[in-house]
């Protein structure tokens, strides 16, 4: 989907400030797309009504300034100068984010062994600082970004960029400093981004076509609102030729989000490091917080209370691993495939190469998704965490 900004359009918005949203659709390079938002936000009239599309405006404004700033120093100091993008390594990326002295570079050097300055000065860490976490055979990047600091809209937009390019995140708290109110703002922090904490409930599928009008198909529920509803939002925004199919349990607003395009959601963990000091009343403030995301209270100075991490990363951000084995062969790979859940035997051919569907006889299959060890499969069969497949060809 477009990257764009807006989430709660006002209905009553003139014309000119609708044709520079779309103007902002259309642009290409990021340079355009500033020039487009600073016009958009000159015709937005100022009213309590629109209050926060500006802010959401000029969040995004300083965004993108920040970004064609950091990719010009980039060009001006060389490729191999150090920058705000780390690029991805493993199977999967996580960033770790947090305010200073949180822990971060404590939990990134006890996990991934990653050479880092554990230092209790503030901002003693200025770039985002990798390093590589096995898990089962499972190579888990974790990323450590400097220190979110409230009210430093540039500082910050860099480690937004790192969490949007991200497949996960790993919210880091200090037990001993109030970590509720922490969680609190650094969530609100990540939504004035565009980042949601957590998966959707719901699932908003987008289709353009040659429809005369916007169709919209509902195979859950619509908690606030009807297709009608739906489709006079789609014709708000300039989408006339598109089909969208809502499914699970869903707002409006969520629709509206999933259309527009700026907001993302990223699966979340938090990490609510320093447990020795942690209290029962104060774990139960942040587990009122934190909601539906699973928290782990871990200590990374007494080593203790990550043995669950790397199954909740693989269970958060939907992944199973699957091991593959030659014919004959009594072993099978030290390192897994790692696939999405629902991820069938005709996804690990493809992976393995794509002779192997052309080919393909049957598989056998030895571990959860089947009754019997060893069954035979065919290419449809859905696959579950820790299974072994042997594929047969012609």
């Amino acid at each position: 989907m477009t990257d764009i900004i807006i989430s709660g359009m006002p209905a009553n918005l003139p014309a000119e400030a609708r044709a520079k949203w779309i103007k902002y659709l259309e642009a290409r390079t990021k340079e355009e797309k500033l020039a487009a938002l600073q016009e958009y936000l000159s015709a937005i009239p100022k009213h309590k009504g629109t209050e926060n599309l500006v802010k959401q405006v000029r969040r995004k404004i300083a965004k993108l300034k920040a970004e064609i700033e950091e990719e010009r120093t980039r060009r001006r100091r060389g490729r191999g100068a150090p920058g705000v993008a780390v690029e991805k390594e493993g199977d999967v990326q996580l960033v770790l984010v947090g305010f200073t002295n949180s822990g971060r570079s404590s939990i990134l050097s006890m996990l991934t062994r990653a050479r880092v300055r554990v230092d209790p000065r503030p901002v003693a860490t200025s770039i985002p600082v990798p390093g590589m976490m096995d898990y089962g055979g499972v190579l888990i990047q974790l990323v450590e970004a400097p220190p979110l600091i409230e009210g430093a809209d540039r500082w910050n937009s860099k480690i937004f960029l790192l969490v949007r390019n991200a497949d996960g995140v790993l919210v880091v708290l200090d037990a001993s400093a109030d970590p509720a109110s922490q969680f609190v703002r650094i969530k609100r922090m990540l939504e004035g981004a565009g980042i949601l904490l957590g998966r959707p409930k719901f699932k908003v599928e987008v289709k353009r076509g040659p429809y005369p009008q916007p169709q919209v198909i509902i195979n859950g529920t619509l908690l606030d609102g009807t297709p009608d509803d739906v489709r006079r939002m789609l014709i708000d925004y300039g989408f006339s030729n598109v089909r969208i199919v809502v499914s699970g349990v869903a707002r409006l607003e969520d629709v509206e989000r999933s259309v527009t395009g700026y907001y993302i959601y990223k699966p979340a963990i938090v990490l609510l490091n320093k447990a020795e000091h942690l209290g029962k009343d104060t774990l139960k403030a942040v587990r009122e917080v934190v909601g539906g995301l699973p928290l782990l209270p871990v200590s990374a100075a007494r080593r203790r209370g990550f043995e669950e991490l790397g199954s909740l990363i693989l269970r958060e951000l939907e992944l199973i691993r699957v091991y593959t084995k030659e014919p004959g062969e009594p072993n099978p790979s030290k390192r897994p495939l790692v696939l999405r859940r629902g991820a069938t035997v005709m996804d690990v051919a493809e992976r393995i190469h794509r002779m192997f569907v052309k080919r393909f006889r049957y598989a056998r299959v030895w571990g959860r998704s089947v009754k019997f060890q060893g069954s035979k499969v065919g290419l449809d069969h859905v696959l579950e965490d820790g299974d072994i497949v042997e594929i047969r060809t012609r």
